[in-house]
């Protein structure tokens, strides 16, 4: 049995009533900030109506989510500008094993910067 997702960021790009719904049937709350003039109408999603109202009715717990969102994006921009933007895998099990890799890779590019500027003090 897979563990839920938790919170799910993305921008406004991801934010459709489906997306919405897969995340929230796999144990995820969406964040998603809507664009201009959406409605709470759920249209038969649920967490589509949930997750708007939440952005209206309780901005702050949104934001303090959401701001988080540029952490991942800083992170993916360094991968991207250390070790090139596309992935060499053919297959989408060897692209997701890449990714993985090249995180590790520059988590531990990070590791031995840190030790040699506290060794350099």
């Amino acid at each position: 049995m897979e563990a839920p997702l938790g919170p799910v960021l993305g921008d406004a790009a991801y934010a459709g009533r489906r997306n919405v719904t897969y995340v929230a049937e796999r144990g995820g709350e969406p964040y998603f900030p809507p664009k201009f003039r959406w409605t709470a109408r759920s249209r038969g999603h649920p967490a589509w109506r949930r997750m708007i109202l939440r952005y209206r009715h309780h901005p702050e717990v949104f934001h303090e989510t959401y701001r988080f969102r540029a952490n991942v994006e800083g992170a993916f921009s360094a991968i991207k500008r250390h070790q090139g933007p596309f992935l060499r895998a053919r297959s989408a099990v060897r692209q997701r094993r890449e990714a993985g890799w090249r995180m590790i890779a520059r988590n531990v590019d990070l590791l031995t910067r840190v030790r040699a500027a506290r060794e350099a003090l």
